[in-house]
């Protein structure tokens, strides 16, 4: 497979560059990372996204920041048994 460059920039990038925030991609094919990736998004899936019910845009805003505020207070092995939130100051 072969990617194509482009100078045009994601609108996530375009808001994170807005927002300060660096914003770092890990290597295509990382092995070592992709298990870390792989179990996030698992733990997602079964935290969040099985049980996931909404009636609107608004209410799905909602319980995405819910989620996000929850599983940011949740402990994690790869940080040492630390919070993400802790992690981040």
């Amino acid at each position: 497979m072969h990617i194509k460059k482009t100078d045009r920039l994601h609108p996530l990038d375009v808001l994170l560059n807005e927002l300060d925030i660096r914003h770092q991609l890990i290597k295509p094919r990382t092995p070592r990372h992709n298990g870390k990736v792989e179990k996030s998004h698992r733990n997602d899936q079964n935290r969040f996204y099985n049980y996931l019910k909404f009636n609107s845009y608004n209410n799905l805003i909602k319980q995405m920041k819910s989620y996000l505020n929850r599983s940011n207070n949740i402990p994690m092995q790869v940080l040492d048994w630390i919070f993400p939130i802790e992690k981040m100051f």
